[in-house]
């Protein structure tokens, strides 16, 4: 698949092909393309040239409520429509009752602190007082309520500290089993929890093999490092 941003080629000449049931990582520097190749696979962006495939079937071949039942999104920066935290995670999923809703936000660890709030699940989301993780995962929470084949998470977790970030996502690994994940990511410890890794690299697939096998490239091993600091040696 080729994907054009105006005169700008942000995918050029990508095929991929993902396991179901698998769990897939997306890595690679600023401006790659990471956002835009998961993007695809909900239809938020279209290829200029190739097709995306969902069991042998175009997606553009699938109405707007079997897209999402298909592939659900959480993002570094969620919105959250609805009138209140409740309407929020189930949004998109209008069969959402309290149960799933409640159990959605527990796998996201955010029942804790919305529990905290006077009017819980009945808070108005902009009268929340939320942080950047907090908002994280009412977003994950919300791709989770969604239950959809496909579970995309663009680097959702990214404002979480290291521990919350490795207790949601085994809660996510646990409620999503047999379902096909993709998560883009910065961290070589969610990159190495993967199946296989996605290495993009100036819009073209670099690599695509377990991270333990990427790693022994000194240059995959520099897109998990800090700016200055010092490239990690493996033996």
């Amino acid at each position: 698949m080729t994907v054009r941003l105006g005169d700008r080629v942000v995918l050029d000449d990508v095929n991929l092909l993902l396991v179901p049931g698998g769990c897939t990582a997306v890595v690679g520097a600023s401006g790659s393309g990471k956002t835009v190749l998961v993007g695809l696979l909900g239809g938020l962006y279209r290829p200029d040239e190739g097709v995306v495939l969902v069991d042998g079937r175009p997606i553009t071949e699938l109405d707007a409520a079997t897209l999402r039942r298909t592939v659900a999104y959480a993002f570094e920066r969620p919105a959250l429509p609805g009138a209140t935290l409740a309407e929020a995670i189930g949004y998109g999923r209008p069969d959402a009752d309290d149960r799933t809703i409640a159990d959605a936000a527990r796998a996201a660890r955010a029942d804790r602190f919305v529990h905290m709030l006077p009017l819980g699940y009945g808070t108005p989301p902009g009268g929340a007082p939320l942080s950047g993780g907090e908002l994280q995962r009412l977003g994950l929470a919300r791709a989770v309520a969604q239950d959809a084949r496909i579970t995309v998470v663009d680097d959702a977790t990214a404002s979480l500290d290291s521990a919350t970030e490795a207790e949601v996502e085994q809660a996510l690994a646990t409620v999503l089993r047999g379902r096909t994940r993709v998560i883009v990511t910065r961290k070589a410890a969610t990159a190495a929890a993967a199946d296989r890794v996605v290495w993009l690299h100036e819009g073209r697939i670099r690599g695509y093999a377990p991270h333990a096998e990427l790693w022994a490239d000194p240059e995959y091993r520099a897109l998990f490092v800090p700016a200055g600091a010092a490239i990690p040696v493996t033996s």
